[in-house]
């Protein structure tokens, strides 16, 4: 994982294209949330975006801020079980874009 430009952070939290090819962002995730855990899940994701920005300032990858715990277990989870920070939905044949 490399530091953030701001750009790129913020895009992560305003407007970035998904698989399904829409714009969405953390934000736009937020306000689709149906239930008060989906609510957490998100609020825990935004704070994770926002450690990534703030991380790029100082550039570092990332800097953990309260709130991001959730997230920061799911991002390790991940990595654990498949070797990739992203959700599977982002995987390209199989394969971390990341790397």
């Amino acid at each position: 994982m490399s530091p953030r430009s701001l750009k790129d952070g913020v895009a992560d939290l305003v407007s970035r294209q998904l698989v399904d090819g829409k714009l969405r962002g953390e934000i736009w995730e937020l306000f689709e949330a149906r239930s008060m855990a989906e609510v957490k899940d998100e609020l825990s994701d935004l704070a994770w975006g926002v450690g990534r920005i703030v991380g790029g300032l100082v550039n570092k990858p990332y800097i953990r801020i309260p709130g991001d715990g959730a997230h920061y277990r799911k991002v390790v989870g991940r990595i654990e079980e498949y070797g990739c920070m992203r959700s599977k939905r982002f995987l390209i044949e199989g394969k971390c874009p990341n790397k």
